[in-house]
């Protein structure tokens, strides 16, 4: 079923380095029930179990991001995010397996006095953590830059005592991070043949956005291959949504450039909303924990409280609204972040209604 431009597009994509940690491909799951009920045939690329450590959607942008840290000999791996921050726990988990060591810069709007959800496994994993706490109106993204001295500082201190650092940016925000749902893309054309079908057999793919690394590199895919199905974004409200346009189409744009192909880009091609979001990141809305818990009664997956479940949560109300019209095929992107829902009481028990 491949034509040239496929084998092409696979061509490309074989030849960048790599370094093998997920397990892969992940499962493309058919959502029987949930496709009865909301009257449209609904797919899920399980990308929660891409295996390392509780899976999830980071563990592909690593292989691609720390094949330069490997040549490097990085003896550290140095990023930041959120006190529950997926993209932190699978960069230990994949320092681990490559016998580096972590260094991690977190933030949110309390120091916690317990270890939970990812922050337990972070601990577990042995990795070095750094707790701040956000100042008054500020988001991560400002307070990560507000405390860059500390992080270089930490470095430098480091690489005096031990050992080479190798610092990545949260979500790995260029285009060899970029390049690794591209890659994804790929692996869900494969599955696709093995079935008779093809990439185009879908009207919508839909995933939830964070800072905009996973939607970029699907966009550049669905061009690479030649694809006319339509991509959904739901924003988890970790930045604005003008903010992540601009990224997404920026970053496009780098990464197609990467791949030494010529594609064009613009904001007409990007689909995102925010309509999602509730009262914010990481603050699980009504609409999201009954997502959530459809999801796991219906169809025994679960989605986690920060990204996946807002995601579904504007896919069902999509569907309800006709955004997503009746009879449509869609595939949902599961990113991960399992262990969230493991990150507090007020979190958990408004989930399961106790």
């Amino acid at each position: 079923m491949r034509d040239n431009t496929y084998l092409k597009a696979f061509e490309k994509l074989e030849k960048i380095p790599r370094v093998k940690l997920a397990f892969l491909p992940t499962p493309l799951q058919k959502l029987e029930r949930i496709s009865q009920l909301y009257g449209v045939e609904m797919y899920m690329k399980r990308d929660d179990l891409t295996g390392i450590e509780f899976g999830g959607n980071k563990t592909r942008k690593l292989e691609f991001t720390l094949p330069e840290a490997v040549k490097n000999k990085a003896k550290y791996l140095v990023t930041g995010a959120a006190f529950q921050s997926n993209w932190c726990r699978q960069t230990i988990a994949c320092g681990n397996r490559l016998g580096m060591k972590t260094v991690l810069f977190l933030y949110g709007p309390e120091i916690p006095q317990k270890y939970k959800g990812n922050l337990l496994l972070d601990k577990v994993m042995g990795a070095e953590i750094h707790l701040n706490k956000l100042q008054q109106g500020e988001s991560i993204p400002k307070a990560m830059q507000r405390t860059k001295e500390n992080v270089n500082e930490r470095i430098k201190e480091l690489e005096e005592k031990d050992g080479e650092c190798y610092y990545i940016e949260v979500g790995a925000p260029f285009p060899r991070g970029h390049v690794a749902y591209v890659y994804a893309v790929g692996e869900l054309v494969r599955q696709l043949e093995e079935k008779g079908m093809m990439l185009n057999y879908f009207d919508y793919i839909v995933t939830a956005i964070g800072t905009g690394g996973t939607y970029t590199g699907l966009l550049v895919g669905k061009k690479l291959f030649n694809s006319t199905v339509k991509i959904y974004g739901f924003s988890a409200g970790f930045m604005p949504i003008e903010t992540l346009k601009k990224r997404i189409l920026k970053g496009a744009e780098e990464t197609a450039e990467f791949l030494k192909v010529t594609m064009p880009f613009s904001k007409e091609d990007i689909y995102i909303s925010e309509d999602y979001v509730g009262k914010g990141y990481d603050v699980p809305s009504k609409e999201e924990v009954g997502a959530i818990k459809q999801i796991a009664q219906k169809e025994a997956v679960f989605l986690d409280p920060v990204y996946t479940g807002k995601a579904m949560a504007g896919l069902l109300d999509f569907i309800k609204i006709d955004r997503i019209p009746k009879g449509s095929k869609v595939l949902f992107w599961h990113t991960g972040g399992l262990p969230a829902l493991f990150s507090g009481e007020e979190i958990t028990g408004s989930i399961y209604g106790l």
